[in-house]
């Protein structure tokens, strides 16, 4: 089985998402205990899960241009991207403060609110893999149409392929983006992933009494 270059970006994502949290404890840690040597290991940590974050952002900006999406999808994959953009910004700023600044309760209480985030896109990302086959050969793409929009990953043609469709993504982003803060392109609600959730607590089946009382009838 050969890997393509759309499929890159969900190789490459486990790396920033085991090290972000990772590296909020051991941030936190050497807050709490004021260890030098943890301090020094948080800072390289941040630095690393930034670093790991955009190499994979990349990738996900490249694998946008290389599947098919609908406009539900194509909104879901926008606030995924954008929700990443934002993490990965934030890494690097917490990073950055601390090449200078000692270890703080503020950076870890920061760092948590980046790995909540970062779950969420997390989700948004798997919700669209396996609830609408984004990417999935045989639902989305047949072979040919697969070999035009995302060659093997070990062709000749992949680092062209790959670094001109991040570039083509990152347009497609920041476009979106401000289309969508202007006003002029509406997003569609369920993007956000809200009622996909609504839709799976409503189909769960009933138990209990609420089952027997559904059942009677009046006298």
């Amino acid at each position: 089985m050969q890997m393509r270059v759309h499929e890159l970006h969900p190789t490459l994502i486990h790396a920033p998402l085991a090290l972000l949290p990772s590296t909020v404890v051991v941030d936190l840690t050497a807050a709490l205990t004021g260890d030098r040597k943890l301090d020094k290991a948080a800072r390289s940590l941040w630095w690393t899960t930034a670093a790991s974050g955009l190499v994979a952002g990349l990738a996900g900006m490249a694998a946008s241009q290389e599947v098919k999406k609908d406009k539900h999808t194509s909104d879901m994959m926008f606030l995924h991207g954008l929700g990443n953009v934002v993490v990965v910004l934030g890494a690097f700023g917490i990073a950055a403060w601390r090449t200078t600044h000692r270890a703080s309760l503020l950076t870890g209480l920061l760092g948590l609110k980046a790995f909540a985030f970062a779950a969420y896109t997390g989700w948004l990302g798997g919700e669209m893999v396996y609830e609408h086959g984004v990417g999935v050969k045989e639902l989305t793409m047949k072979d040919a149409e697969l070999d035009q929009l995302s060659p093997p990953l070990a062709s000749r043609e992949a680092p062209a392929r790959l670094l001109r469709d991040a570039v083509k993504g990152l347009g497609w982003l920041l476009g979106r983006a401000r289309s969508a803060f202007s006003g002029s392109e509406q997003l569609d609600p369920s993007a956000f992933g809200v009622k996909a959730v609504e839709d799976k607590l409503g189909q769960q089946p009933q138990t209990g009494t609420e089952g027997v009382r559904s059942d009677l009838r009046p006298v």
